[in-house]
């Protein structure tokens, strides 16, 4: 525990004497995950009736299923060049913390790490998958059912509770498999095929990578959080002002340039974050086995 938690802070003392160390994480972080509080604090959440006409509009549109497939391939080109854009900037980070790493071309470094990312992904995908399938399963009848045992959302949370706790149990698996995996490829050079069917043998090995994988994940999650509130909170008087029509107004201009102007600070420093995570599994020596 001792030497787990000196990895920790060596590697926060690292990623604050390195600045350059931030601009990759933010890529990585901006691509994965970090786009998510500031598309909830600008755009409004739909609601369940909105969510309702709009798959009832999907299915009855005189193009399905072809609507559908066009939908669906549209989120699948999206998914696939963000994930392009988060093996690029964790290969640059990677780059920068091993010399070993250094040694490949950057294209040949982000294939790599990338299709990493992708083996490792495939659970999540899978469980993602079988969420969906479960709140189409139980949606319909809990819209037309009376409320009885909660509101809409919470009843849908409740059934699909299992397929949720399976999701979340895949997502800590890959990015537990993907951690160890990509230090493998790029550290050590392994073949990928061996670096991704090959976990690590000793139990508390595998357990410590897993401890790291909840804590780095717990952490991400409140950094999201809290970068979301301020935002929101950020935003509030701006779309109150937007909302009266305000929008060439100067004080609106000005509110809309220091919204921006926060949120790439905490982009930045969210940044820092997710490379202060990347140097804490490479401290871990996680490549040897």
């Amino acid at each position: 525990m001792r030497r787990f938690l000196g990895n920790a802070a060596s590697a926060a003392r690292l990623v604050g004497d390195r600045p350059d160390l931030w601009i990759p994480g933010a890529l990585a972080w901006v691509a994965f995950i970090g786009w998510l509080p500031f598309v909830l604090a600008v755009i409004p959440l739909p609601t369940a009736a909105d969510l309702a006409f709009f798959g009832a509009d999907l299915y009855t549109s005189s193009r399905w299923p072809l609507n559908l497939v066009e939908l669906l391939a549209m989120a699948a080109f999206v998914a696939l060049l963000a994930s392009l854009l988060v093996a690029l900037g964790e290969t640059a980070l990677l780059r920068r913390l091993s010399p070993t790493a250094r040694s490949r071309p950057l294209g040949d470094a982000t294939r790599r790490v990338w299709l990493v990312h992708l083996v490792a992904a495939l659970p999540g995908v899978a469980a993602a998958a079988v969420l969906l399938l479960a709140i189409a399963a139980v949606a319909p009848g809990e819209y037309q059912s009376p409320d009885i045992g909660g509101s809409l959302e919470v009843r849908i949370a409740r059934d699909i509770a299992p397929a949720a706790v399976l999701l979340v149990l895949t997502i800590l698996g890959g990015q537990t498999l993907g951690g160890w995996a990509v230090r493998r490829v790029l550290d050590h050079r392994e073949p990928l095929p061996e670096a991704v069917t090959t976990p690590p043998r000793d139990v508390a090995r595998w357990s410590r990578l897993g401890a790291l994988a909840v804590l780095t994940l717990l952490i991400q999650v409140a950094a999201l959080v809290l970068v979301y509130l301020l935002l929101a909170l950020l935003w509030a008087p701006i779309a109150q002002q937007l909302g009266t029509g305000q929008l060439g107004g100067p004080h609106t201009l000005l509110l809309l340039v220091g919204f921006v102007a926060i949120w790439l600070c905490l982009l930045l420093g969210a940044g820092a974050l997710h490379a202060w995570a990347s140097a804490w599994w490479s401290l871990e020596e996680i490549g040897r086995a």
